[in-house]
């Protein structure tokens, strides 16, 4: 029989310079009005305003600091030794949790399958909480569709995970600034688990200027293909082969992004838009125009639209 008892939950929250949306982000969580809530803070040294904002909360924290870290992961990994909830997850100082989003994930991860990963739908929005659109979680098909980023979406702000997950498989990768959440995810799918899908909105993401994602595209896209290039023993030889093909591609890709972005202020704004929708690059057709060029030999401009998300 499934507990009555309601689960401990760990919310953990990494910030450095967020004070414009930290208080959201904090509120969204407290006004869950989760009963067995731990709410951790853990800010890396802002100079923004943000620790004020914190310590307006601070009777509602079960823990938080300020203090220069080792970037958002070091954080993030050091929260998860100092939690004691049954269930764990990550909320970035600028995106929010929806109301009843605790209650939702409680239910579902106490149920007689017992998922020790759970994965929701997250919206998308902008700077001032305007929504943007909604990015569906999907389950993988295959550890190999993951990898390839043509099968399964998992947003990182809608996903939890149970204690046993990080004792069992490890933490966060110190080594990933942007790609932690997704390496993760890789690690989990070839140690053979795999992501119970919650169909409800769980999350909003946001997307905004001052982003780490979006000042850096070029280095997080690089790190989703190293974290995925990992794996790739875990693969059958011809699936593994058709991974390599795959990564070639998209570090091709990347290699022009770059070059296109310092040769030009107006190209580079285009790459960079591209790349901040990882899942354009999942159509195999959108990746060889891409490489082709997109200028037919009579000099006339070749109309590329953008293909419908099927991934991240």
């Amino acid at each position: 029989m499934p507990s009555t008892t309601p689960p401990r939950i760990t919310i953990i929250t990494p910030s450095l310079n967020q004070a414009d949306y930290l208080e959201r982000a904090i509120c969204s969580v407290l006004d869950q009005g989760y009963e067995s809530l731990e709410y951790i803070v853990i800010d890396g040294g802002s100079t923004d305003g943000s620790t004020e904002i914190i310590s307006l909360y601070e009777d509602d924290l079960a823990y938080w600091q300020s203090e220069t870290d080792g970037g958002p992961t070091d954080a993030i990994n050091q929260a998860i030794q100092r939690a004691t909830g049954d269930i764990i997850a990550v909320l970035n100082a600028d995106d929010l949790y929806l109301p009843g989003t605790l209650d939702r994930v409680a239910k579902r991860m106490t149920q007689e399958d017992s998922p020790v990963w759970a994965v929701g739908h997250c919206l998308r929005i902008g700077e001032m909480d305007d929504q943007l659109g909604q990015l569906n979680a999907v389950a993988p098909r295959d550890l190999a569709g993951f990898l390839q980023h043509d099968s399964g979406f998992l947003p990182n702000s809608a996903s939890f995970y149970r204690r046993s997950v990080f004792d069992a498989y490890g933490c966060f990768d110190p080594q990933m600034r942007y790609a932690f959440g997704y390496e993760l995810h890789c690690r989990l799918m070839a140690q053979g688990q795999k992501p119970a899908i919650i169909p409800a909105v769980l999350s909003a993401h946001r997307e905004h200027a001052h982003s780490q994602s979006a000042r850096n595209v070029l280095q997080s896209g690089a790190e989703f293909i190293d974290a995925a290039a990992r794996y790739a023993d875990r693969l059958t030889f011809d699936k593994r082969h058709l991974l390599w093909s795959n990564i070639d591609e998209r570090r091709r890709i990347y290699a022009l992004a770059r070059s296109e972005t310092l040769a030009s202020r107006s190209r580079g704004y285009l790459w960079r838009q591209l790349l901040r929708r990882p899942w354009w690059l999942a159509n195999d057709h959108y990746r060889q125009t891409l490489l082709r060029g997109v200028t037919h030999p009579s000099g006339k401009a070749v109309r590329v639209d953008a293909p419908a998300r099927r991934a991240a």
